[in-house]
């Protein structure tokens, strides 16, 4: 598997390359396996951008727990993580804003028919009612026919 993957089998030799590093005994084995592998232009892009990143990971003991709170940290501060408290919260004020927003657009239809309706009432014409009230042509038939209202000519 590793063969079949150029930057997985890169990756495995920079490991051996951390190795040999650690067991010839050099002074700082972390940071001449980077240089190694440049030089042997294994993951050479990645580690001329990240070099420094790299070692600094390495060098620093993986510690889960405050890796986990980091992330976390990290998760609050982009907005991507919430208590379960401010998550409903936060979902009942949108829920509510939904509510609202729905409820404003069917009052404006709801409106819109009824002025529809008093257009038809007073004898406007089909085309009058569908341009001043924006309702489809197809609504508005509708409606007189509803009001049981002739057809107009």
């Amino acid at each position: 598997m590793v063969h079949s993957c150029h930057d997985l089998e890169q990756y495995v030799q920079f490991l051996e390359l951390m190795e040999d590093a650690k067991a010839a005994g050099h002074k700082h084995p972390l940071k001449w396996a980077i240089q190694e592998a440049v030089r042997r232009n294994i993951l050479r892009d990645y580690l001329e951008r990240k070099g420094d990143e790299v070692l600094s990971i390495l060098m620093t003991e993986y510690d889960y727990a405050t890796d986990m709170a980091v992330l976390k940290e990290e998760a609050y501060e982009d907005g991507l993580f919430v208590s379960r408290e401010e998550g409903i919260s936060i979902g009942l004020e949108r829920g509510r804003e939904e509510g609202i927003s729905v409820g404003i657009e069917r009052g404006a239809y709801e409106t819109r028919l009824e002025t529809a309706r008093a257009m038809l009432a007073i004898g406007m014409t089909n085309e009058q009612v569908q341009v001043c009230t924006g309702l489809p042509l197809e609504r508005v038939l509708l409606l007189q026919q509803e009001q049981g209202l002739r057809s107009e000519p």
